[in-house]
């Protein structure tokens, strides 16, 4: 059964909505070629994209994953999609915990400020 669902895959250049997650799951881990096209990168960016399953603008994910592409070692030429999705999910998150640090702080200065305000009407008062 693996075997058919690994030759549709392979005939149809999909998986349906039948395989099986490990076989997904394998398939992600297998050493792919690079795109080497405009084409073949939009529709590997689109695979890879909806892999990550991140709700996010498109074109500035495909921007990242040229990012990726340009920061591979020169004997890189195949990387498994996971590594891809891997490191979109990783700066999805990165940019979650930046703006909230951002929010923390931007409410611990307002807080401070806040503060040296009451100081000093406390100290205007009290003269």
């Amino acid at each position: 059964m693996i075997a058919l669902h690994r030759l549709a895959a392979a005939v149809r250049g999909k998986n349906s909505a039948a395989t099986p997650a490990h076989l997904i799951s394998d398939q992600m881990n297998e050493p792919r070629p690079l795109p080497m096209g405009v084409a073949e990168f939009h529709e590997w960016s689109d695979r890879i994209i909806a892999g990550a399953m991140i709700k996010a603008d498109t074109p500035s994910l495909k921007f990242a994953l040229a990012e990726m592409i340009m920061h591979l070692k020169p004997t890189e030429s195949h990387c498994c999609d996971a590594h891809f999705i891997h490191s979109l999910r990783k700066g999805a998150a990165n940019q979650v915990a930046f703006a909230m640090m951002e929010e923390i702080r931007n409410e611990r200065k307002s807080a401070l400020a806040a503060e040296e305000e009451a100081k000093k009407l406390k100290a205007v008062s009290e003269k």
